[in-house]
């Protein structure tokens, strides 16, 4: 057992290469965009990124997710491969039919996500990123199934200086408005594109095999409904905070609205600018959970091909339990990690008296926490799918979104409009343990797998403690206090789960 863990971590770790350089960065940039662009002005980009994830669901298909699937059941190889072109050919189909739709329509398509009329031109360049995205994604799932992670990483290194560099130069160097976010990202995958031509031309045969592509699309497709269920899960909040009512949101925010163009902005252009404003503010501040996002996105990158390979290993049902452990007491320790330090970070000095976090986003700190927590509960929804990927029961995929689906949008509806952002990050998590539950509920009737409930208990408890103790005593709100509540879980942790101490007994099991 533990050669494997170490290789479940080894891989863990270098697809955390691009994602942790991918998201800090991302979360980097940030900050630039908070000095340059006010919450009103960076509302567009917000909003078009949370459209991504319900668009990303339709180009993609499921096919990520099928090729996986059909292309581990026949032996990843580095012949050429017809489940490799069946995916290909079903991705670039509907990739070219959505997109023709997005620029044909794009009044009802701004109007549906909600943009106003007169940033019609964005959606050109997101027509572009997503079709270049989707064209990708069979060729990144083809790298992680050959267990090739540092050419994966390598690719989306070059993705994100690409990116990085062309936000720098379009917006300080050329003082471009908000598009030049969406002009850098089409770049960056123009190019990313590019570097993964050598993995389509060897693995792409000329003879589509029909009855299998449809085997692909018949497993892929599942994954539409309930893609689009975690979708609602993840970034319908932003719809209805831009639903907001104007006079509600200065009432619930009073006094927080610091900057005093804000005022200025809202006398010219009317009240709507204040519910833009908060939409820039959540949508900004939820990015500083990205430490947590980013563990839970490489846990998954890593997990799926791992679980596959490992599936018909005698110990399975012991080996993942232990890996369910040891993800929750690391999540554990960033989720702790993150909301103590998340204040400290924002307000970290730069020159020329500003902070690396614009004061006027300041107002959204208090839903770190709560985002965190969600992203907590996403790890554990990543860790029961391995049980419906082996027993090819994707139908429990949808049953486990739309749970969580309905949750987010029943609670967005009713307490969004009265509590504002906070009940825009409970939704979320809400809805995410939720998804989790009901998985872990449908799963486990077919793949039972050890869990050790009362260690997780404790640690759970333990985690809630140190949680209360910073939240309610008034002398732990301090690095020090912090950094040793912090320490305390991750050592009583470890001991509770038998993986500390004595030279990391874990191995041994």
């Amino acid at each position: 057992m533990t050669s494997r863990i170490r290789q479940l971590a080894s891989d863990t770790a270098v697809y955390g290469v691009s994602s942790i350089v991918g998201r800090l960065v991302n979360f980097l940039l940030f900050p630039l965009y908070s000095q340059v662009f006010l919450p009103d002005e960076y509302s567009p980009i917000i909003v078009l990124y949370a459209a991504f994830v319900f668009l990303n669901i339709v180009y993609q298909h499921g096919m990520e997710s099928a090729y996986m699937k059909f292309a581990s059941d026949q032996g990843a190889g580095d012949e050429r491969s017809p489940v490799f072109t069946a995916a290909m050919f079903s991705v670039s189909s509907v990739m070219l039919v959505a997109t023709v739709f997005m620029l044909l329509f794009q009044r009802p398509v701004a109007a549906l996500i909600g943009l106003d009329f007169t940033q019609l031109h964005l959606l050109g360049w997101a027509a572009a990123i997503l079709a270049l995205d989707a064209l990708a994604i069979v060729p990144f799932a083809d790298l992680r199934l050959r267990s090739r992670p540092w050419a994966f990483a390598g690719v989306r290194l070059v993705n994100i200086a690409v990116n990085v560099g062309l936000n720098l130069w379009l917006i300080l160097g050329r003082d471009m408005g908000v598009e030049a976010i969406l002009m850098a990202n089409t770049a960056a995958s123009t190019i990313t594109l590019l570097l993964l031509l050598p993995v389509i031309a060897g693995r792409w045969t000329w003879q589509l095999d029909v009855p299998l592509w449809k085997r692909l699309v018949g497993f892929g497709l599942p994954f539409v409904p309930g893609g689009l269920g975690y979708a609602l899960t993840e970034r319908i909040n932003i719809f209805f905070l831009e639903g907001m009512d104007p006079a509600r949101i200065q009432s619930l925010y009073a006094g927080r609205f610091t900057d005093p163009d804000i005022a200025a902005r809202a006398a010219e252009l009317g009240p709507s600018v204040y519910t833009e404003y908060i939409v820039g503010t959540y949508g900004g501040m939820i990015k500083l959970a990205v430490l947590m996002a980013l563990f839970v996105q490489m846990f998954r990158y890593a997990w799926q091909p791992f679980f596959l390979q490992r599936q018909r290993d005698a110990d399975v049902a012991a080996l993942f339990g232990r890996v369910f452990f040891l993800v929750t007491w690391i999540l554990g320790a960033i989720l702790l990690a993150v909301s103590f330090m998340a204040g400290d970070i924002v307000a970290l000095p730069l020159p020329g008296g500003r902070h690396l976090i614009a004061p006027t986003y300041w107002m959204g700190l208090h839903v770190i926490p709560i985002a965190l927590l969600g992203y907590f509960f996403q790890g554990w929804y990543y860790h029961f799918s391995a049980g419906v990927y082996i027993r090819s029961r994707t139908r429990w995929f949808l049953h486990a979104t739309l749970a969580g689906s309905a949750v987010a949008v029943g609670v967005n509806a009713l307490f969004v409009p009265i509590h504002g952002m906070a009940a825009a990050a409970w939704a979320t998590t809400g809805s995410y343990a939720t998804m989790a539950l009901v998985l872990f509920v449908l799963v486990r009737r077919e793949y039972d797998v050890h869990y050790a409930w009362g260690r997780i208990g404790a640690l759970l408890t333990l985690g809630a403690g140190c949680f209360a103790a910073w939240a309610m005593i008034p002398e732990m709100d301090g690095p020090l206090a912090e950094l040793g509540l912090v320490a305390a879980y991750a050592i009583v942790g470890g001991m509770i789960g038998g993986a500390l101490p004595r030279g990391m007994k874990w191995f041994s099991h």
